[in-house]
């Protein structure tokens, strides 16, 4: 990792044009006269409602959010960008109240050369639905909201970009402090006697960050990527950690969260045939062998391809996940757990061993292992109608291999003032030992939300 000041340094030193100073603009805003500073944003109220079976309906989620948006534009040197988010109300059965800065980052320009430094979220992959070489950005997976991207959190980076050809842009980004995806695992069921640790953080310095490397190549109507990425996943892998037995208190097991490394070799590209679009996105994943087995993954190859077509008014999205593990070797699931054996003091010097057995098939349902190879399927309709104001669609999204799935189905109406309304309805499923059946209580249910974009 020392390495990485060498090339940040080089790259300081090159030469050429300017570029633009932000990639996207804010959606609405406000600018007078020759102001650089424009803002924007939008406040939101939402209510999710709990469906569990033979239970009674109950409120999951209910909040309201502003964001503000501000953006600096500061000519050809370059700019910055900010997204404060306020957020009240109750998510889960407990109160929330909390301020988030998604997003705060700098941008400065040296002739072709661009630099982004700040709290950003960053998106590498051009596939729909699946974005197997999305590495640089945590995620937050039990956040309630509609869109999509709310599922992204910020991470503290340098991003360096360099234009070198007309065809070819070079890219690299730092990652100096490990930011760990959110998994809510008090959220799923689990025996009483369970304790789920915070996560282990692995340093704050250099050599324990981490660096993605990326070249983009766009000519014409094709485009596309070769990346490496070297570093921490996002989302720790499960590790056991302290089994205390007493008279008093009971059974105490502890389960560790331990970030592990990783490299990550990816290509993706996106083109248009027969006026379909046609994405398509690779990786080969290697945990680093210095994390011990058989509580970090084992490498996989992942590979996804998609297509958007529209047909008028009506708008379909396609696309198929595969995955193959390397040195699989097939395990069955643990039996239940009986604390009746607790009874029997000779049977407490094995229940580590089985507690360590338990969590590492855990760490298989996790990051999706439990089957050599895999297959996903994503499918999404949707319809405009009068006048591209009320959106119509449904997302499903199948597991062919493990048998589970997902419904979303989602109506939106939009008026030309900024005011939206969306309401939908999430319902996961599948067998026992399954993602989808851990999250399923937490998720299943409809919603609605109010928007107002200013």
């Amino acid at each position: 990792m020392k390495t990485i000041l060498i090339i940040a340094l080089l790259l300081l030193t090159c030469q050429a044009y300017p570029q633009g100073v932000f990639e996207s603009s804010l959606s609405g805003g406000s600018d007078s006269g020759n102001s650089r500073l424009s803002i924007g944003g939008y406040t939101r109220g939402a209510a999710f409602l709990g469906i569990i079976p033979e239970q009674d309906p109950y409120l999951q989620s209910l909040y309201a959010e502003t964001s503000i948006k501000m953006k600096y534009n500061g000519g050809s040197w370059g700019g910055a960008f900010t997204d404060i988010r306020f957020y009240t109300g109750s998510e889960y059965n407990e109160k929330v109240h909390k301020m988030d800065l998604r997003e705060a980052y700098a941008d400065f320009n040296i002739n072709r050369l661009g630099l982004r430094f700040g709290k950003q979220i960053l998106s590498w992959g051009r596939a729909d639905g699946f974005n197997p070489t999305d590495n640089l950005t945590p995620k937050n997976y039990f956040v309630r909201s509609s869109e999509p991207d709310d599922l992204k959190i910020g991470n503290i980076l340098l991003r360096a970009q360099y234009q070198a050809l007309d065809f070819l842009r070079l890219e690299v980004d730092l990652v100096p402090w490990y930011a760990p995806s959110l998994y809510r695992f008090d959220l799923i069921e689990m025996p009483a006697f369970v304790r789920i640790n915070p996560v282990v953080q692995p340093g704050f310095a250099w050599d324990d960050g981490s660096i993605g490397a990326k070249a983009d190549l766009i000519f014409g109507l094709v485009e596309g990527a070769l990346s490496w990425y070297s570093g921490y996943d996002h989302l720790p892998a499960l590790a056991p950690g302290a089994v205390t037995m007493s008279p008093t208190e009971g059974l105490d097991v502890g389960i560790n969260q331990i970030p592990y490394r990783q490299q990550v070799f990816g290509a993706d590209f996106a083109t248009t045939l027969l006026g379909t679009g046609l994405r398509g996105e690779f990786a080969y994943k290697v945990p680093d062998t210095d994390s011990a087995r058989p509580f970090k993954p084992n490498p996989e190859f992942q590979w996804v391809v998609s297509l958007d077509r529209g047909f008028g008014p009506l708008r379909l999205v396609a696309a198929y996940n595969g995955k193959w593990v390397k040195d699989f070797i097939p395990a069955d699931a643990p039996g239940e757990f009986d604390p009746a054996i607790l009874a029997d003091p000779s049977i407490w010097p094995m229940l580590e061993g089985m507690f360590a057995n338990q969590i590492g098939y855990y760490n298989r349902i996790l990051f999706d292992q439990t089957h050599e190879t895999s297959h996903t399927v994503l499918f999404r309709p949707s319809l405009q109608l009068f006048h591209e104001s009320l959106e119509v669609e449904a997302a499903v999204i199948w597991n062919i291999t493990t048998e589970e799935y997902l419904l979303y189905p989602k109506v939106t109406w939009k008026h030309g003032s900024g005011i939206q309304a969306s309401m939908g309805y999430q319902h996961y499923a599948g067998p026992e030992n399954t993602r989808f059946n851990w999250i399923k209580d937490a998720f299943n249910g409809p919603f609605i939300e109010f928007k107002a974009s200013f």
